[in-house]
């Protein structure tokens, strides 16, 4: 229950960030003061009756806004609810400089500016600015005026009003002092920061218009590449182009399934938080400039590389204020990612099922994690696995040099794998529960061994703050592929490669879970979670994209068996959909054995046949997830028991999930009860 930015998750700074946008109906805007706080949830409480300037004023008032405003809280409340940092919070602070009935400055000439103080019972104190204000046209131009202004280092009456507030709002505050900003407001959270050094500052920005460079003195700018300040940026995002920066701390790849459009982009909804809190498949680019580029802008601190001794005494200070495992775990491989300048760290945990032992992914930091999720790795599958079931610690500089490549583990990471290290986890070495993993260096270099000896230093000091917590790993084990959650309670999931046969009591009651798997049904306190990633009822866009990329339902047009189209032509469909474009008719057509029936109507095809066709365009799909549908009526049931077969073969080969919707067939015979075995 506290505000110290090493105990704040991610997912509980960004609520923090993306609050201060929701203003307050009149009748609460000014009873907010350091005596009279209003408690952090029940500000949520209230947010259905807020207006969302992150959208234009006609827009959050129109139905879709309202809507989008409600699925918001909802997600909000889940948040808050799973937090151990945010119960005791308050909002002691709450300047609103706007026009109309949202403002609650006297000034005749506003200014756009908003911000929000929170404060825990620990006496650590936390000031959030928001970023350009979209809830008029004045607002707009007067925001994105100043950030014209401020790009070119002049000192806006936005810098003066947030440097006010910080020092009214952390008057008598004997804890930490924490800057946040997004957008705009990242520059008036950076402007604070480097002015108030001396003080027990730490700043989180996201997506932030950068400070102008020129107008810092040299001890301003090596703060902003000290651990006191991140500067998160989202993949694709502009705003970072405003003036030079190098010490960009984190890149965040979007959510896979986002539309890319620069609200989304910019905004906080389109990337994915782990069920930990930390952002998901973070990478560390803490460096961003060219040596060059460096000395043009007269940034020596790029120049400097920390000693081992240096790095080590910069780790252990993050890890003494470090209270959940997760947040430990995220902390060690962010920051062996900035020291080794590596592309992928691993935390990989040991686990046991009917096969034997195996180890599985607990947090990744990867540009490509989602390759990653529900792996389960057993020994003789990479270096990870080797590390600890022998339980020691290995260093493959050249992987084409090492005498067993692992090629079956670069294809099931999706990467090429050139160099690694890994170090076991374990309180001795006869208790490994785990392993730490380092993949390829950035621009082609290999790790050395100062990068091995620092790897392992720093993971035993991990370890040792581990051990003295007296934690347990044991609630952190989840397969799932796809789950579904209402309330923060599971109510539906299936792991990755299980074959799973679901009955139901009605035609509805199939239709309505089939509904809710697909995300088409959501209400707003409900999440799908597929492959790590959340989606709620508002992504509506990222659903159909998740749906059309990594859905595959036999069986979906209970009229496909009577068509009279001819194979060909269904065929020809399923190439604009393929995502390997190589593929052609006569390939597809072999893979599932029909080539001599391209020609032939689809309801003149055998039982055997038709069966083939439906697996074949599941499979050829490349899916995650298969769903078996109710089949035609006048299917026979040793057809239908040859598909059922094939697809739990693939389940034990690990290539597929599938979920069967059971019925009841005849038991009639056919000739043919073999299925061709697409290769994709």
């Amino acid at each position: 229950m506290s505000l110290k930015i090493s105990n704040l998750l991610d997912i509980e700074k960004y609520l923090l960030l993306e609050i201060v946008y929701f203003h307050l109906p009149s009748e609460y805007k000014n009873r907010i003061t350091k005596k009279t706080p209003l408690k952090l949830d029940a500000f949520i409480d209230l947010m259905d009756q807020c207006e969302y300037s992150l959208y234009p004023g006609f827009v959050s008032r129109s139905q879709a806004g309202r809507k989008k405003v409600r699925l918001r809280q909802a997600h909000f409340k889940r948040v808050y609810a799973s937090s151990e940092n945010l119960e005791k919070i308050s909002i002691t602070g709450y300047v609103n400089d706007n026009y109309g009935t949202y403002g609650n400055t006297a000034d005749h000439h506003k200014t756009s500016f908003v911000a929000m103080a929170f404060e825990d019972d620990q006496n650590n104190a936390v000031v959030s600015f928001s970023g350009c204000e979209q809830v008029s046209t004045t607002s707009t131009l007067l925001d994105w005026g100043g950030c014209l202004v401020a790009s070119l280092g002049v000192v806006t009456s936005h810098h003066q009003k947030a440097l006010a507030f910080y020092d009214n709002q952390m008057a008598g505050i004997l804890g930490e002092r924490n800057i946040l900003g997004h957008s705009k407001g990242g520059n008036l959270a950076t402007y604070v920061f480097i002015n108030r050094l001396n003080e027990n500052t730490h700043a989180y920005c996201v997506n932030a218009q950068p400070y102008c460079w020129y107008t810092m003195t040299e001890t301003q700018k090596e703060a902003l590449k000290s651990n006191r300040f991140e500067y998160i940026v989202h993949a694709d995002d502009p705003t970072r182009k405003a003036s030079y920066v190098s010490y960009i701390s984190r890149t965040v790849p979007l959510n896979s399934y986002a539309v890319k459009r620069f609200s989304d982009i910019h905004g906080f909804a389109e990337v994915s938080f782990d069920e930990f809190g930390n952002l998901e498949g973070t990478r560390v680019i803490r460096e961003t400039t060219s040596l060059l580029k460096a000395r043009i802008f007269k940034d020596y601190t790029a120049e400097k590389r920390l000693t081992h001794e240096q790095c080590m005494a910069n780790f252990q200070t993050q890890l003494v204020e470090i209270k959940s495992l997760p947040k430990l775990f995220s902390t060690t491989l962010d920051e062996m990612l900035i020291v080794t300048e590596a592309q992928t760290a691993i935390i990989w945990l040991k686990d046991k099922d009917s096969q034997g032992e195996f180890i599985y992914p607990l947090i990744i930091k990867s540009p490509v994690a989602k390759n990653f999720y529900q792996l389960k790795l057993r020994r003789g599958y990479g270096i990870a696995a080797q590390c600890v079931f022998d339980g020691l610690p290995l260093f493959i500089r050249d992987s084409k040099q090492y005498q067993s490549r692992f090629e079956s583990v670069d294809r099931l990471m999706g990467l090429t794998i050139t160099s690694q290290i890994a170090v076991p986890l374990g309180i001795d070495e006869s208790d490994v529960f785990g392993a730490l993993e380092l993949v390829n260096k950035k621009q082609g270099l290999f790790f050395n061994l100062d990068d091995f000896t620092l790897v392992n230093d720093m993971t035993l000091a991990m370890l040792e703050v581990f051990k003295n917590s007296g934690q347990s790993l044991d609630k952190f084990r989840n397969f799932s592929l796809l789950q579904i959650k209402k309330n923060n309670k599971q109510i539906f999931a299936i792991e990755k490669n299980r074959y799973l046969e679901k009955s139901f009591s009605s035609f509805n009651e199939k239709n309505a879970f089939l509904q809710k798997i697909s995300g088409l049904s959501l209400e707003p306190n409900e999440r799908l979670i597929f492959n790590r990633i959340i989606f709620t009822a508002d992504k509506k866009k990222q659903l159909k994209h998740l749906r059309n990329q990594e859905y595959a339902i036999i069986f979906e047009n209970p009229h496909l068996r009577d068509e009279s189209i001819p194979v060909k032509g269904l065929l020809i469909k399923l190439l604009f959909q393929l995502r390997e474009k190589q593929i052609n008719l006569n390939k597809i057509a072999t893979m599932i054995d029909l080539q001599n029936k391209l020609k032939t109507p689809i309801k003149e095809l055998s039982d055997a046949e038709y069966i083939r066709l439906e697996y074949g365009i599941a499979r050829i799909r490349r899916p995650q997830l298969i769903i078996v549908n109710t089949p035609p009526e006048r299917l026979k049931k040793t057809a239908y028991d040859v598909l059922c077969r094939q697809l739990k073969k693939d389940c034990t080969k690990k290539s597929a999930t599938v979920i069967v919707f059971t019925n009841g067939f005849k038991n009639e015979e056919v000739r043919n009860d073999k299925l061709g075995n697409p290769r994709s």
